[in-house]
């Protein structure tokens, strides 16, 4: 067995997976993977099926690419399934990303589909040592941390990635030892996009200068994944101190870095630029600061935290579940007993209030004090964080606009129940996003 077919063998059994979706382009690196893994399928019980990306950049080319991975599929007996897409329209739907980033959002999302759709383990994807080298520089210069520069993982639990310790050159030797042709991508040919300028033009330069540049810098990927595990270990136990739940970091506690903010705000969307943008804001004398991680989360930097706000969640209104009771010794009893803010009982039902959000200068007379007290003085001494400020809501009377509770605070000396009432109506206050 040649030993790039051992190479897989070894890392497919090392996942314990049985089915397998290749990614294949028609380049050098995708069918040997194709090949190797076709060859195998045998022997391992593999299930083998495969995916052709069209993105129609390269015009005709492209075409032939696509044709020319389905004529291999079609010799080898292997499911294959096309993806065409409109980059350009991708990128006008989705201002302000690259090409390279398009294609690759776009081409994940469908492998992951598939694999769904067909019950496929892993998505298998041809990148070698030169690539997992290129990538480690990228990162480097975009200014990554040591997950960056460990560069990719072998088998992440939904991709995985054969050839990782396979040098191109290796790969090319095993489809000249097999008689496989392949197809050159013109793209590759030239340094127009960054990963091409790296391969082209940065590492025969370093290699020009330092002689075994390459060996050196992959000596030094190899240690990088083994100490990032270590980091990663510790960047756990440290979140699971400092985040009493998912969507809140005590950000001002001792040892908290660049690298705890980007742990905690990337599951969010959240990136490196946003985590050192956050991490100097702690030094500096700012109010409350928010930054957008993505469309749909934001996190807000607010007294000792860091809070990530679903705008999703807030779209959606709180509502109050109410329950008429008739009166009697038990439901005074439990009334008089009530010592939950969230809930209160009330003389009339829901037809004779409204539920809205604060207003400035909003006043009222609450239980067990004299005179009245501005409603933004009661929930700046509550002290809640911004979440629970968005979630405080004001129930008034309709017919004179008395405000009779503050959500989850306090509650008027107003339309209290008495003995005499025939029937108490029980209000209790469900937040936006919760069942009661």
């Amino acid at each position: 067995m040649h030993k790039i077919e051992t190479t897989v063998a070894e890392t497919l059994r090392k996942a314990g997976i049985s089915s397998v979706l290749v990614a294949v382009s028609g380049g050098a690196d995708s069918v040997a993977l194709l090949r190797a893994c076709a060859h195998l399928s045998p022997m391992l019980g593999l299930r083998l099926e495969a995916v052709n990306c069209n993105f129609h950049l390269r015009g005709a080319e492209s075409d032939r690419d696509s044709e020319f991975v389905a004529a291999l599929c079609r010799q080898l007996g292997v499911k294959l399934h096309l993806a065409d897409y409109d980059v350009m329209a991708y990128i006008t739907e989705h201002p302000g990303t690259s090409m390279e980033m398009a294609c690759r959002e776009l081409r994940y999302s469908d492998f992951f589909r598939i694999c769904r759709e067909e019950n496929l383990e892993r998505v298998a994807v041809a990148h070698n040592t030169d690539d997992d080298l290129e990538t480690m520089i990228m990162n480097m210069l975009r200014g990554s941390g040591t997950r960056g520069l460990r560069g990719m993982d072998i088998d992440n639990g939904r991709v995985i990635r054969p050839f990782l310790k396979v040098t191109r050159k290796e790969i090319e030797s095993y489809l000249s030892a097999i008689g496989q042709d392949f197809i050159t991508d013109s793209s590759n040919l030239t340094s127009d996009y960054r990963r091409n300028f790296i391969r082209r033009d940065v590492l025969p330069l370093l290699e020009s200068r330092w002689p075994g540049a390459r060996k050196s810098l992959t000596k030094t990927l190899s240690i990088m994944k083994e100490e990032s595990d270590i980091i990663e270990a510790h960047y756990r136990r440290q979140l699971a101190e400092l985040s009493p739940d998912t969507t809140t970091l005590l950000v001002y506690a001792n040892g908290v870095t660049t690298g705890t903010i980007l742990r905690f705000i990337e599951p969010f969307g959240g990136n490196t630029s946003v985590a050192v943008d956050i991490k100097d804001s702690l030094s500096g004398q700012y109010g409350e600061r928010r930054w957008k991680l993505s469309e749909r989360y934001t996190a807000v930097l607010e007294r000792d935290r860091l809070i990530v706000i679903d705008r999703e969640a807030s779209r959606t209104e709180p509502t109050i579940h109410w329950k008429k009771l008739t009166m009697t010794p038990e439901v005074m009893t439990e009334i008089k007993s009530n010592k939950d803010h969230h809930t209160i009982y009330l003389p009339n039902d829901e037809r004779a209030y409204e539920l809205r959000p604060p207003r400035k200068g909003d006043r009222m007379a609450p239980l067990g004090m004299k005179g009245t007290r501005l409603v933004s003085d009661i929930i700046s001494d509550a002290r809640l964080d911004h979440r629970q400020k968005d979630a405080v809501r004001i129930l008034a009377r309709r017919s004179d606009g008395e405000i009779i509770w503050v959500t989850g605070l306090k509650r008027s000396r107003h339309d209290l129940i008495s003995t005499d009432s025939e029937y108490a109506c029980k209000a209790v206050y469900i937040p936006a996003g919760r069942g009661i």
